[in-house]
């Protein structure tokens, strides 16, 4: 039997912050995220970020969580 949570259980649609709560509240996308980032650091050596089509495929996977 699954669990079921109400939507506004923990927080309120009317307040800013709980809006983008789940991006901190969800491990999955918490280590997904975390994963993007350790595969494309921002300032590591060239050789280890200079990746074929590094920009687009960031740029596609940050549109994809927010269109989450």
């Amino acid at each position: 039997m699954p669990l079921v949570i109400p939507q506004d259980y923990t927080a309120t649609d009317l307040e800013i912050e709980h809006r983008v709560a789940y991006f901190r509240e969800d491990v999955g996308i918490n280590l997904h995220h975390w994963h993007w980032h350790l595969v494309y650091p921002f300032n590591a050596a060239l050789n280890i970020v200079n990746k074929d089509r590094r920009g687009e495929l960031f740029f596609y996977m940050h549109q994809q969580i927010m269109g989450r």
